[in-house]
């Protein structure tokens, strides 16, 4: 099956394009190369922020190619849920701040790669879909079936995962689905304005605050106080915490490195 996984590298800013147009379906060979990417650009000090999207304007992703799925065995179809899975934890766990842009269709599995974003930037072209129940599946890259109703609410994720219908960008960002919402003919530029100020902010503060957050769901409120008290002796310690306040004091942009 055609398809790459292409990375690209424009000062602290890094992008991940899924490229497969039209619609960007993704392979378990994909995937893997999709994890592997993340893998590197976590280990690059030169990278500050990630932005992951697809190819063209049609679709970020409509997840797996059906056509593919009808000739799997149960071992190539559980392959494909663990590679998936593994994509999503990834993209939750890295160090650095992520920004998932969505351009026209998001379906099935594309959802699981642009839900879990740190940062979700959807064009006004956007269109997504989780209709798996209209297909006789389920969601099983670990979003629809284990961590949406953590982001929506029961009654939310019941409507959404339930009825399957399409929703545009204004109810995915109505939702919660998504961040924000632009005009497409200014959604590059903002990608990228959104992008270049993430890669900013001080390395430190940003793993600190992605894992409270996650612990707020996945574990409960005690770890998440403990989570912060350590980070916070930490960060007090630290040369960007200096840095930070000697920047605002002269008024200049700071030059965090991450110590």
């Amino acid at each position: 099956m055609a398809g790459t996984i292409d990375i690209t590298h424009d000062g602290g800013v890094s992008t991940m394009t899924i490229n497969h147009a039209p619609l960007n379906v993704f392979s378990v060979d994909m995937l893997h190369a999709m994890l592997d990417g993340l893998h590197a650009l976590e280990a690059r000090g030169e990278t500050r922020a990630i932005v992951i999207r697809g190819a063209g304007t049609r679709a970020f992703s409509a997840g797996a190619d059906l056509n593919d799925q009808a000739g799997f065995s149960e071992h190539d179809a559980r392959n494909l849920r663990v590679i998936g899975r593994q994509v999503v934890e990834r993209i939750e766990t890295l160090e650095k701040p992520v920004v998932t842009a969505v351009e026209g269709w998001c379906i099935g599995g594309g959802t699981g790669i642009a839900w879990i974003g740190d940062i979700r930037i959807a064009s006004e072209s956007a269109r997504f879909r989780a209709g798996d129940a209209y297909l006789g599946i389920i969601p099983t890259w670990s979003i629809g079936m284990v961590r949406l109703v953590h982001f929506l609410g029961r009654n939310r994720t019941l409507d959404l995962l339930l009825l399957g219908e399409d929703i545009d960008a204004r109810a995915a960002l109505e939702l919660g689905l998504v961040t924000r919402v632009v005009p497409a003919a200014e959604f590059d530029g903002q990608v990228a304005r959104i992008a270049a100020r993430l890669a900013t902010a001080a390395p430190m503060s940003v793993k600190a605050i992605k894992l409270a957050v996650r612990a707020q769901y996945r574990d409960n409120t005690d770890r998440t106080a403990q989570l912060e008290e350590e980070w916070c002796t930490r960060i007090w310690a630290s040369e960007d915490k200096n840095e930070g306040i000697a920047a605002f004091k002269e008024k200049r942009q700071p030059r965090f490195r991450g110590q």
